[in-house]
């Protein structure tokens, strides 16, 4: 049995009772990563850090990258990790149960490692062909194909206990000028092309999702209430955490 079950029935149940449970100065340790300083990460820490609460028996997370294995931090790494085939290579298989493997054989490398979160699958329909992390997104030029492969590889990854997390939602179709382009859609662009690899992420109980780092019609992914309450909530049913 999970651990968590003796706080109640199910994960939203037991949540709330933890959260009755906390003092103020425990319920910040989750809201709050550790181990940064400026662009520097401290020795022994992963790319993302949210401690714990240990008088609760609750985990803290251990968040790193990603979508080709795990990311070397430290020199004494170097040579201990496998070097992935990028997801770009992966769907051009076309394979649903390569994809599913996949999932289950990096998810279980990030276990072994002490790693919680793996901070992918990338899933955003390529739109700029020199897009800097295109060879990243697994879905190409095709949703469809994204939503298969997606929903094989989020099913891999989080059967061995380690989350994935959908990413990057939405619209990160180039890395140039990423914090300040503003991508104009409408709503049937949005639902028929670069929606449907994150509906098939949710539908198969992706635990996170990651919002972008650019505008959409204005707004920043990371702020706009159209996005991710609208349709991400309330549209697509996503019950997880948005980092």
């Amino acid at each position: 049995r999970a651990w968590w079950t003796r706080w109640g029935a199910d994960a939203s149940a037991a949540a709330a009772a933890l959260v009755i449970e906390m003092t103020p100065e425990e319920a910040l340790r989750l809201v709050q990563g550790v181990g940064w300083q400026g662009y520097d990460v401290g020795p022994g820490w992963y790319g993302g850090n949210v401690l714990g609460v240990p008088r609760l028996e609750l985990p803290g997370l251990h968040m790193q990258d990603a979508s080709q294995g795990y990311r070397t931090m430290f020199d004494p790494q170097v040579g201990t990790v496998t070097a992935w085939p990028s997801l770009l290579a992966l769907a051009s298989t076309w394979d649903v149960s390569l994809a599913a493997a996949y999932g289950r054989y990096i998810g279980a490398e990030f276990r072994s490692k002490g790693a919680t979160v793996l901070l992918g699958p990338s899933l955003n329909v390529h739109r700029v062909p020199r897009g800097g992390r295109n060879a990243e997104y697994l879905s190409g030029e095709e949703p469809g194909l994204g939503a298969a492969m997606a929903s094989a590889l989020v099913g891999g990854v989080q059967s061995t206990g380690v989350v994935a997390v959908a990413k990057h939602f939405a619209l990160n179709q180039q890395e140039t000028d990423r914090d300040s382009t503003d991508v104009y859609v409408d709503e049937r662009a949005l639902w028929e092309v670069y929606y449907p690899p994150f509906v098939a992420a949710v539908e198969a109980g992706v635990a996170s999702v990651m919002c972008s780092y650019n505008k959409i019609n204005g707004s920043h992914a990371c702020g706009a209430r159209g996005l991710l309450l609208r349709d991400l909530r309330g549209r697509l049913g996503f019950e997880g955490w948005v980092m």
